[in-house]
């Protein structure tokens, strides 16, 4: 099937929300931008800055499973409401790679009603290497991210409010991203770079969200004889979020979908984190529980087929490891449908997810139908008073029963849950 250029998304980060995405719409157009009641208050990056990976922590071996293509297959549900971004195997092979070396260039861009306040080195130092840290940590070493500085002030040609207005649309971010690039050419060299990150004063209150930029394959843009489908800019809420916030639209180009909602009660900020709470990264980044769930870290190749178990029907029971914790198995995933599946991970304290108030293990269904942005991952069960889901995981004795499948916690440990999964037909 032929792909058009209308079939693109733009990637907002809005001001004051964890995060912002939107689908493709006929026409290029703005994403969703999204702003909590004006009484609610910038929240605060849940986990301190730290120059150091966070070390894995050791685990005692369990059995891999044993695969069957055929099997396997039944729980990768094909990408169908993918957008640029989205969930669903196979991934698409033009976004930004996830595995081994990958570099992205940043560049550093002023206005001049905004000239930078601080020197580019010391911008550098908010977020890196604390970005590229916690992809090593959550990729299990398998991404090395690496961040490339063109330490100068690019002076872009337009006042601040331009661009403010040019990440609005398809067009407009592109070109802002292709002007920083044409202005750094002659001392940067593109030809072995994945991607490009722009960083703009977060003085510069006129450029509101930092969105990333997702150009179908072959188009973009370019330098040194090079075409960059993926790109992310920074703006004026920078300091509310810190390092995660790179790592949240760096994962849009990877092609990650929003786990947060776009379509929102104004009245009631919680809302708007109603499918996953504060679990994900991509969700709610000033949450207790940033790390990846095991789902997106299948598609992104972090995790092989042989740490899951793909369980279609029965009664059966799994030991899993905490994805906070590298190797052993980390799901059971059952399908329920072409395109929906439940999954089991087990959670714990650990990493980035250290300030976790209850361990155990979580429960939730991926539907690859539904957009970014519109519920594709929901994290169960849905407590009262529990708007964040911190008291779904599941402790021992406990137990959800979604849609026929029952999940029951029979022991814990430090490292693990081992859960019961009764697939009801």
């Amino acid at each position: 099937m032929k792909i058009h250029r209308s079939i693109f998304i733009v990637i907002v980060f809005a001001l004051l929300l964890s995060a912002c995405g939107g689908s493709a719409p006929a026409e290029p157009t703005q994403a969703p931008t999204l702003a909590p009641p004006a009484e609610t208050p910038a929240p605060t990056l849940a986990l301190a800055p730290t120059e150091t990976a966070i070390p894995l922590p050791t685990f005692t071996p369990t059995s891999l499973s044993t695969v069957d293509p055929e099997i396997i297959k039944q729980c990768k549900p094909a990408p169908v409401a993918f957008t640029n971004v989205g969930f669903g195997f196979p991934p698409a092979d033009y976004k930004l790679p996830s595995l081994g070396d990958v570099k992205t260039i940043v560049l550093f861009a002023d206005f001049a009603d905004v000239p930078g306040a601080t020197t580019p080195e010391q911008f550098f130092s908010e977020f890196s290497p604390n970005a590229e840290n916690f992809y090593s940590t959550v990729s299990y070493g398998r991404m090395n991210w690496i961040l490339e500085p063109h330490m100068k002030w690019l002076r872009l040609s337009q006042d601040s409010a331009y661009y403010g207005e040019a990440i609005r649309s398809y067009d407009g971010h592109l070109e802002f991203i292709q002007e920083a690039v044409r202005l750094a050419d002659p001392e940067v060299d593109f030809s072995s770079a994945d991607s490009v990150v722009v960083m703009v004063p977060p003085e510069a209150t006129a450029v509101e969200f930092g969105p990333a930029l997702g150009a179908n394959p072959g188009e973009g843009y370019s330098a040194d004889g090079k075409v960059f489908s993926n790109g992310v800019t920074s703006a004026a809420d920078f300091p509310n979020w810190g390092f995660i916030w790179l790592n949240h639209e760096s994962g849009h180009t990877m092609g990650l979908p929003d786990l947060y909602g776009y379509d929102w009660d104004g009245t009631n900020y919680d809302d708007i984190h109603r499918f996953v709470g504060g679990f994900g990264a991509m969700g709610y980044t000033a949450g207790d529980a940033m790390e990846f769930f095991a789902f997106e870290r299948w598609q992104l190749g972090w995790l092989d087929d042989n740490q899951f178990v793909c369980q279609l029907d029965a009664d059966q029971t799994t030991t899993l490891s905490a994805i906070e914790m590298a190797g052993g198995l980390k799901a059971v995933i059952v399908p329920l449908g072409v395109n929906r599946i439940l999954v089991v991970e087990s959670r714990r304290a650990l990493g980035y997810d250290e300030k976790i108030s209850k361990e155990g293990a979580l429960v939730y269904v991926v539907d690859t139908t539904i957009a970014s942005g519109y519920g594709t991952l929901a994290v169960y069960p849905v407590l009262d008073g529990d708007p964040y889901r911190y008291k779904s995981p599941l402790a021992v004795g406990e137990s959800v029963t979604v849609e026929g499948v029952t999940v029951t916690v029979i022991e814990a440990t430090d490292q693990g849950d081992t859960v019961q999964v009764t697939v009801a037909k």
